[in-house]
């Protein structure tokens, strides 16, 4: 499983008939250790994640494009065998904590390697020249999907935070600017909200108040700073956030509730929505704003999540996403004080957020990150991982000086 994680950093650098057989990997040891490994704590949250899957599988058969619906889910079993697997190897803090150690890896590595794209033309993944580009993806497929560093933070935040504060401050500054570049270059309006928020739900949870507003006014001031440089063109970019009305997005929402108000319990199937964005079925249903230019090229996702669940999957679809999520974030209600708890919440938060605006569970690695997020939550939630955090959490949050 680690190994895979760490693939994910290299994006497509990395073939597929190597990232594959690692997935799989995980998903037979998991089934071989659940045949004929020792007893393990039982799993949780099959039920609402169950639901969720269900749902996804009738969402397929009253899609009115069943063979693309079908075609792009094929992932999504592997995704919850993951999600139980996962459950079943973390039972000791040494394995939760190597997984937040891979995690934060990734989130460095993908970080390091925009950073030095932007300002070397170089990538010490794939250890070539890269062509200079008005926006950076790192070794990822698209710019936007940055947004995964900050959505991995918390979990390098958390590692460095239980070796130590020093640790935590010396990854800051060794990791900090990094993240800062590569975002910055990424042009990503959305990395740059996630960030934000995931810097400041961290800090709130894990140093208290004080520290929160501070981090929040020491990126707001990088923010006015880069802006008043105008660094990479980001003045530009930054006053998009002021013609909302004329962001590409605006049509795509539009056209998700128009495909919401016509299948409004289940929805038009998972994965469709790319074949309702044609003017030739939204020209007669939706109305856009004065001297909006609907975008010309083929979307495939709403760029919203609620709105793709609803107009994919209905109210149906929306409400087992929302029992999911929302039964793994109360299994750890009663573990708060636990930082690992609240690295594994601010990240999900991110997650969230980052879907307001792009995310998709059309794409693998969002729907991994989801179930591994909630697995992570679920495992938490148990007393024999939680406990001896939990009774040492108030001596970490008073030596910060925040509670």
């Amino acid at each position: 499983m680690l190994a895979y994680l760490l693939t994910l950093a290299a994006g497509p650098a990395v073939p597929s008939w190597v990232r594959l057989p690692l997935l799989y990997g995980v998903v037979f040891s998991g089934v071989m250790d659940s045949v004929v490994g020792p007893t393990r704590p039982r799993v949780r949250g099959l039920i609402p994640v169950g639901f969720f899957l269900l749902v996804h599988v009738v969402t397929i058969l009253t899609s009115g494009h069943r063979d693309l619906s079908l075609g792009l889910s094929v992932f999504m079993p592997v995704v919850a065998i993951v999600f139980i697997v996962l459950q079943r190897v973390l039972i000791t803090r040494g394995a939760i904590g190597r997984l937040f150690f891979c995690l934060g890896l990734v989130g460095a590595l993908v970080a390091v390697d925009g950073a030095a794209q932007a300002i070397f033309n170089w990538s010490p993944i794939t250890m070539r020249p890269v062509a200079q580009l008005d926006r950076i993806s790192a070794s990822l497929p698209h710019p936007n999907d940055l947004v995964v560093v900050p959505i991995l933070l918390p979990f390098a935040f958390e590692w460095l935070r239980a070796r130590g504060w020093r640790w935590l401050l010396g990854g800051v500054v060794l990791i900090g600017p990094a993240v800062v570049v590569a975002l910055l270059a990424s042009k990503s309006r959305n990395a740059w909200l996630t960030m934000a928020g995931v810097l400041f739900v961290w800090s709130w949870l894990v140093l208290g108040w004080r520290w929160a507003m501070g981090a929040i006014a020491g990126l707001g001031a990088i923010a006015l700073a880069m802006y008043a440089m105008d660094i990479r063109g980001v003045r530009a970019r930054a006053g998009d956030f002021l013609r909302l009305g004329s962001d590409g997005r605006v049509g795509l929402w539009l056209v998700a509730l128009a495909m919401f108000r016509e299948s409004p319990w289940l929805g038009k199937g998972v994965f469709t929505f790319g074949e309702y964005y044609k003017p030739s079925w939204y020209s007669m249903r939706v109305r856009f704003p004065a001297g909006y230019t609907p975008e010309a090229v083929i979307v495939p996702w709403a760029h919203n999540l609620v709105l793709e669940l609803l107009s994919e999957r209905g109210l149906i679809g929306l409400a087992s996403f929302v029992w999911m999520v929302g039964a793994s974030v109360a299994a750890v209600r009663r573990r708060l004080l636990d930082p690992r708890a609240a690295a594994v919440l601010t990240s999900l938060a991110g997650f969230l957020g980052a879907s307001m605006l792009d995310l998709t569970l059309m794409k693998d690695w969002v729907a991994l990150m989801l179930f591994l997020l909630l697995a992570l939550l679920w495992r938490l939630g148990e007393a024999d991982v939680g406990e001896e955090a939990q009774k040492k959490a108030p001596a970490d949050a008073g030596a910060a000086g925040g509670k």
